[in-house]
């Protein structure tokens, strides 16, 4: 009689009460997580070197600043603000393409400038930086001073001389990320891959980003 009662039940029906409701119900789960907690992403250039290597997947904290409501922007619950020193994964300024990872240098009400190299923060010389320069001239070596707007943030690559960051952006807004763009914090490399040879860097697993 049982197998008679599964058999009328139709093979969909079977499928979904076997292993295939459990993998659309493991895809849900996975699928609200990555909206609502973390998420993957990956670095596609060298503009955080050396914190960030070109092929490192990292893990990417989601509820560090913002409880939303998930699949929208919606937020339910402040949990904290960004920190300068934070890297953090954001929407493209360009309005297309995948996402930015960037530090955060300037915060709200702060002014930023350049000067041969040397980041300054309402006019007064940053201690650590986290920043990485060449002995070129670079088209950011001078720059500012520009006030950050509320509720936004300056955005600079660690590896200065090699990063399309806050210093070049313009579209309207003068470089600055507003807040409700970031996607979260970067928080550790889940693994990395070398393009060439294609090879994992075993040295970079774990590695947290600080």
């Amino acid at each position: 009689m049982k197998q008679q009662k599964e058999q009328s039940q139709g093979p969909l029906r079977r499928f979904m009460r076997g292993w295939g409701g459990a993998l659309l119900w493991a895809l849900v789960i996975s699928a609200v997580l990555r909206a609502g907690v973390v998420q993957a992403s990956w670095v596609p250039s060298g503009s955080m070197e050396p914190t960030l290597l070109p092929g490192d997947h990292m893990l990417v904290n989601k509820l560090c600043y913002d409880l939303k409501l998930p699949f929208t922007g919606v937020v339910l619950l402040p949990l904290g603000e960004p920190q300068r020193g934070d890297v953090v994964v954001f929407a493209n300024p360009t309005g297309h393409g995948s996402d930015f990872v960037k530090r955060i240098v300037g915060l709200p009400g702060e002014t930023v400038a350049m000067r041969g190299k040397v980041l300054y923060i309402d006019g007064k010389p940053l201690a650590q930086d986290w920043g990485r320069y060449s002995g070129r001239s670079h088209a950011g070596d001078h720059f500012g001073p520009v006030k950050v707007p509320p509720k936004s943030y300056f955005m600079m690559g660690d590896n200065r001389d090699n990063s399309f960051d806050s210093r070049f952006w313009n579209q309207g807004r003068g470089g600055f990320v507003p807040r409700e763009e970031i996607v979260g914090r970067a928080e550790v490399v889940l693994w990395s891959w070398k393009n060439f040879p294609v090879s994992l860097r075993l040295d970079r697993l774990a590695h947290l980003i600080d």
